[in-house]
């Protein structure tokens, strides 16, 4: 069996900070929410750097064809990332609960 292709991962601090701030009201709910909330980040952003062009495109009138693609994790949460090279930068952490589209204009 072939061996898998290890791409390098790059979390963007608006990211880290985005991750953060979800954490922060998940564990103002629920302590245990919060630590699922980072497993399963971690989790996700992991496992791209082994299949990352697996995820489909973000698609929007608004930004440019093919510049994010998009990973559903914990249900509702959105990772935008793109592949360049043979590195994955995670560029944002979204509810996908709320408006996002700030991001897109």
């Amino acid at each position: 069996m072939p061996e898998l292709k290890g791409y390098q991962l790059v979390i963007s601090k608006r990211a880290a900070s985005q991750l953060n701030e979800h954490t922060a009201f998940a564990a103002r709910l629920e302590e245990r929410l919060a630590q699922r909330l980072i497993q399963s980040f971690q989790e996700a952003a992991i496992s791209l750097k082994h299949m990352p062009y697996r995820m489909p495109f973000l698609i929007s009138d608004t930004i440019p064809d093919k510049k994010y693609r998009k990973m559903l994790f914990e249900k509702y949460y959105l990772l935008l990332y793109k592949v360049e090279d043979d590195t994955v930068y995670i560029e944002y952490v979204l509810d996908g609960r709320q408006d996002y589209h700030w991001l897109l204009s």
